[in-house]
């Protein structure tokens, strides 16, 4: 059973729709990184009503014409996929409380306000649009895992902070915040320089991919920092939550991968002909920079969390300080 923060529990159900959405994103994602590596934003005509058929009901023989074709149509059918498993999943914790409703809603929200704006990328034939597209998707990837770990973690009671853990527990908290910003910029960086290089390479992209490097130095600096501060955190003996725990764990495991998935990518790139081996660098790189994004989210909301109660244990019932605390 999945308790939740609000007045009632219920079964598992929601957090597994949650799940699924959060599972099906990735292949979404990793088709849609194909899409820019190909260029194939308009392999297929049309959005709702592709070439004179409803989306869903698109031709398979159409589907299977071309590599382009294949991954724009694919990657639209992942994005169903994912919206129909949130609108389940919003159903479904409806009367978990109001925190469960709040995650589903928005999740929801920010899932059909992205398929929207792929749809006007191509009715409008916009490339303005599909960088814009890019940039939000790994943003929405975190917010589906972040829903999805809101839906199936519990509320279970924690042991007050005091001294060195109350200390690192408020340490951590704009740490996290800071590696998620930079992180995220960085995402919309790699996203403006990847859109600049296929078909063809434009004017100026050189300067796109310094700008890359040197947001990378930062976010590794920026995410060093937040390694160090969980390390202090967990060394002060404090009671993390199973998923704060987790996070912390893979950050420097997941930031090694992304790195060198990030060299291997540009080393791989040649202009003129694709080859398979940049294909799968550059989605794998847009994959590891999303689960990077969504490990962070998962540590600064974590992290907000713990540094509240911290704070509300600085006071006990009777209104003195709580022991522990200068």
């Amino acid at each position: 059973m999945v308790a939740t923060t609000g007045t009632t529990t219920a079964g598992p159900w929601a957090g597994r729709a949650a799940l699924g959405a959060a599972a099906s994103a990735v292949p979404l994602v990793l088709f849609g990184g194909s899409v820019t590596t190909l260029g194939a934003g308009m392999a297929v005509q049309g959005w709702l009503i592709a070439e004179g058929h409803f989306l869903v009901f698109f031709p398979v023989e159409k589907w299977f014409r071309d590599v382009g074709t294949f991954v724009e149509h694919t990657h639209r059918l992942f994005g169903i996929l994912v919206g129909l498993f949130l609108v389940a999943g919003l159903v479904l914790s409806w009367s978990r409380g109001a925190r469960a409703r709040g995650w589903a809603l928005v999740t929801l929200a920010a899932v059909i306000a992205q398929g929207a704006l792929g749809g006007f990328r191509v009715l409008e034939n916009s490339p303005g649009l599909a960088f814009l597209h890019g940039a939000v998707a790994q943003a929405v990837f975190a917010l589906l895992c972040l829903n999805a770990f809101t839906q199936c973690s519990g509320s279970a009671p924690r042991a007050p902070l005091a001294g060195h853990a109350l200390t690192g527990a408020r340490a951590l908290r704009p740490a996290a915040w800071l590696g998620l910003g930079l992180l995220y910029a960085q995402v919309v960086i790699g996203a403006w320089y990847r859109h600049g290089l296929r078909p063809e390479p434009v004017d100026g992209h050189m300067g796109r991919f310094a700008l890359h490097a040197l947001g990378a130095v930062l976010v590794l600096a920026a995410l060093a920092h937040l390694v160090r501060r969980g390390n202090e955190l967990r060394a002060s003996g404090a009671e993390l939550s199973p998923a704060l725990g987790r996070a912390l764990t893979w950050l420097p495991r997941l930031l090694l991968v992304q790195l060198l998935l990030g060299g291997l990518a540009w080393a791989g790139f040649r202009p003129g002909a694709l080859g398979p081996a940049e294909w799968l660098l550059s989605i794998a790189h847009v994959l590891g920079g999303a689960c990077l994004l969504a490990d962070v989210a998962v540590i600064a909301l974590e992290a907000t969390r713990l540094a509240r109660g911290a704070g509300a244990d600085l006071t006990d019932r009777a209104g003195q300080p709580a022991l522990g605390v200068r």
